[in-house]
C-alpha cells in the first residue's frame, strides 16, 4: 500500500468516520491554527523508541538544540511514552489511549492521535492527518515531512538490533506486556511507505553499533544512514 505526499500548507481538514451503536458518525476536522513553527523549517528531529535513542551523543545533541534561538531551533517529534518524560518535546504522536493517562495538562495541545482515539479527545488533542494506520514512529516521521521539513534526522530507529524487538521503555507498561503494537515487518514497511511518498525530503537515520537500516530504506535515494558527526554537519546543529 502507498500514499501520496501531502503538506500542512495545503491541508484544509478532513472528514473522519466512526461506528457508534452500529451507526456511522462523520466528523469534519478543521486544521489547527495554533501550530507552532519556527522560522527555520529546513530540519527536524524525530525520536524513535529504540535503545540508541538514549545514547549520550543523542542526548547531548537534543540538549544543544533545546538551547538554540528560535531561528536555529529544530522541532522535535516524539512517540508514545515520551509524553511522560521530563523533557519537553514539541509534538507527541500517541497510538494508544493508555499513554493519555496522567499527561500534564499543558501537553495536550502538542499531542497527535489516530482518528479512532482522536474522536474522544477532539477538544484537547490533534488528529494525525490523512494517514492514521501507521505505527507511532512512522507517523512521527510522516508528520515532520507533512510540516514541510526537508531534512529529517531520525534517532532511535533501531529495529531489532539483531536481538529481537527492544525499546527504551521495555520495563514500563504497556511495553512490558510483550504485545508490541506493530511487528518488525510492518514497522519496516510503514516507514518505507513514508520515505517513498516524501521523495523530496532527505531522511537521515543516526546509526550506531554498525547496524544498517533495512535494505528497502537504503535502496531509496532520499534515505541515508549517517554517523553523529555527519548528522551534525548535515543539520548545522
Amino acid at each position: 500500500m502507498s500514499f501520496t505526499a501531502f503538506y500542512r500548507n495545503d491541508y484544509v481538514g478532513e472528514t473522519i468516520n466512526s461506528l457508534v451503536d452500529s451507526k456511522t458518525i462523520s466528523y469534519f476536522v478543521k486544521p489547527r491554527n495554533n501550530v507552532f513553527m519556527p522560522s527555520n523549517v529546513d530540519s527536524a528531529i524525530v525520536l524513535g523508541n529504540g535503545l540508541t535513542r538514549n545514547y549520550a551523543d543523542n542526548k547531548f545533541l537534543l540538549k544543544i538544540n533545546a538551547n538554540k534561538v528560535p531561528q536555529a531551533y529544530k522541532l522535535v517529534y516524539a512517540c508514545n511514552r515520551a509524553v511522560h518524560e521530563e523533557e519537553n518535546y514539541d509534538y507527541y504522536i500517541l497510538r494508544h489511549n493508555v499513554f493519555l493517562a496522567n499527561v500534564k495538562k499543558e501537553r495536550f495541545p502538542q499531542i497527535y492521535l489516530p482518528n479512532n482515539i482522536f474522536l474522544n479527545n477532539i477538544e484537547r488533542c490533534n488528529l494525525i492527518p490523512m494517514i492514521s494506520h501507521l505505527d507511532a514512529g512512522s507517523s512521527a516521521v510522516m508528520l515532520a515531512a507533512f510540516d514541510g521539513h526537508k531534512k529529517i534526522f531520525m534517532m532511535g530507529f533501531d529495529g531489532s538490533l539483531g536481538n529481537g524487538w527492544q525499546t527504551v521503555y521495555d520495563d514500563t507498561f504497556p511495553y512490558n506486556q510483550n504485545n508490541s503494537e506493530v511487528s518488525l515487518a510492518h514497522w519496516k514497511d510503514y516507514m518505507t511507505m513514508v520515505l517513498t511518498a516524501y521523495s523530496d525530503t532527505e531522511f537521515y537515520r543516526i546509526r550506531y553499533d554498525g547496524q544498517q537500516a533495512p535494505d528497502e530504506w537504503r535502496a531509496l535515494p532520499n534515505f541515508k544512514d549517517v554517523s553523529m558527526r555527519e548528522a551534525v554537519l548535515l543539520g548545522d546543529f
